[in-house]
């Protein structure tokens, strides 16, 4: 009889996949399974070696065919009721619910590439300046949105003012420029004059201040558009039509208005237009005098009257008013709770007293911890959404300042809290296990005469939750928890193995 034809390496490489497979395949079926899966393989091998087809494409074919094994392994392996029971346990319990929410909170640090906004509200900017920072701008009471203040007052208020120790006017926009015969994408530009970097207590890295007229890089922006070369400094730079010389670098830590890369073109005037206002508060100086000062200033020095119309917002207290507008929506969603839910301090102070005070505490503290996961995830992908690479801290352009987060917050903190609430009478009162094998029993509309609702069941045997389709005036406590004793284990033995 003549010898078959010898066994081809890719074929070998096939049949130790499938070996590897079977791990995960039940032992009582592993080598049927195995055999099953080597003999297609070879079925196929063998026929392409006897019509002259085999090739390097077909073994590579075969290669990637052998390793639906795995799939299939797979399949087996969870379509088995152990593996099925384990997988329905471990769903319900309160480990999975926290690991779920903890996951999603992990989603939003890798999505949003570290968390950048909420890193914001920590970090401290070097200023050994005294005073605080101010934005200035005005908001027509004829109607209208905000609009910058004149050029001419700026100075004005530089010179004439007592209560400022410096102000800088700059207008942004986004532009594209050229550089080494190439151009780029629009780039975030702020047209500004040189008291900025005064008022901002900022000195470059590298290089030095213009002198005259002149640009300035901020590091992140010299890192991915000029890959770090230093000898960018002292060339020039195509904006518009006019044409820059480069003249610094800012510090790594340098931070204004914005996290998205930014190019500051740096001239000794600003003209014509109106333009926003960053000045240097003078410490103790309270607002309403501010006011008052700037306000006569613009009146004898430039003819302004900007009564009632000037806006002053601190950089500092800007940053924070997501935390205060989540902490009013977190206080509003827990009254409605409270208000909705009908707690009764009767109930908790009853709940406390023994034998319920360990089973209270443990609920409490699941509650708190999924509550508080929860909420985590609504700040913080609300903030990271809000305060994107791209938005601007200044005013109406902050989109975390408005009135959209607000209600974005409200309502997440309600959902937040509503389900977590929900999501607890749905629990066991001992493993804190989420209730199954809910069964209705009675006649549904009866409450006179008979009960009717829903039983559900704790899978370990801890107890029974009694839920009515339908509540009745008398009943101060509708679900109804009947914890079960000891003689009822053994019908949860076998299930519980």
């Amino acid at each position: 009889m003549r010898a078959g034809p010898k066994l081809a390496f890719s074929v070998a490489v096939c049949e130790a996949l499938i070996r590897v497979a079977a791990l995960l395949v039940p032992a009582i079926s592993r080598e049927e399974w195995v055999s099953e899966w080597q003999a297609e393989i070879r079925h196929r091998w063998l026929f392409l070696h006897h019509v002259g087809a085999w090739s390097t494409e077909e073994a590579l074919r075969l290669l990637l065919r052998s390793l639906g094994a795995f799939l299939d392994a797979g399949w087996y392996f969870t379509s088995q009721d152990s593996v099925q029971g384990r997988v329905h346990e471990s769903v319900r319990s309160p480990w999975t619910c926290l690991g779920a929410i903890g996951a999603a909170v992990a989603l939003v640090a890798i999505m949003s590439a570290g968390l950048p906004a909420t890193r914001d509200l920590f970090r401290s900017t070097p200023d050994a300046r005294s005073g605080r920072l101010l934005f200035i701008w005005r908001h027509p009471s004829a109607g209208g949105g905000d609009k910058g203040v004149p050029a001419d007052v700026t100075a004005a208020w530089s010179r004439n003012s007592r209560l400022l120790d410096g102000a800088a006017a700059f207008r942004v926009r986004h532009e594209s420029v050229q550089f080494g015969g190439r151009t780029t994408s629009r780039v975030f530009i702020i047209t500004t004059e040189p008291a900025l970097f005064s008022v901002l207590g900022a000195e470059p890295s590298l290089g030095r201040l213009p002198k005259d007229s002149g640009v300035l890089l901020t590091y992140s922006l010299w890192q991915s558009l000029f890959h770090g070369d230093a000898r960018v400094v002292g060339s020039h730079i195509r904006i518009g039509r006019e044409s820059y010389r480069i003249s610094g670098v800012l510090g790594s830590q340098f931070r204004f208005l914005s996290r998205q890369p930014a190019l500051y073109v740096v001239l000794p005037t600003l003209q014509d237009a109106p333009a926003m206002i960053v000045a240097r508060l003078r410490p103790s100086v309270p607002l309403p005098k501010l006011d008052h000062e700037l306000t006569r200033i613009s009146e004898v020095s430039c003819y302004y009257f900007f009564q009632g119309e000037l806006r002053y917002a601190f950089p500092d207290e800007a940053l924070w008013i997501p935390v205060k507008t989540f902490a009013i929506s977190i206080v509003v969603s827990g009254l409605l709770l409270t208000a909705v839910s009908g707690i009764r301090m009767r109930h908790v102070y009853r709940a406390l007293q023994h034998p319920y005070r360990a089973a209270l505490i443990r609920r409490m503290v699941f509650w708190s911890a999924k509550t508080v996961l929860a909420l985590a995830f609504v700040f913080l992908a609300g903030l990271e959404w809000a305060r994107s690479g791209s938005s601007m801290l200044f005013g109406s352009h902050d989109p975390a300042s408005g009135p959209f987060l607000l209600w974005l917050y409200v309502l997440g903190a309600m959902a937040v809290f509503f389900w977590s609430a929900a999501d607890q009478r749905g629990r066991c009162r001992v493993c804190l296990r989420l209730l199954c094998f809910p069964v209705r029993i009675g006649c549904p509309g009866c409450l006179l005469l008979d009960w009717s609702g829903t039983e559900l069941l704790c899978s370990e045997g801890h107890g029974v939750l009694h839920v009515p389709h339908m509540h009745s005036s008398w009943e101060e406590e509708a679900s109804r928890w009947i914890a079960l004793d000891d003689s009822w284990k053994e019908l949860f033995a076998g299930d519980n193995k």
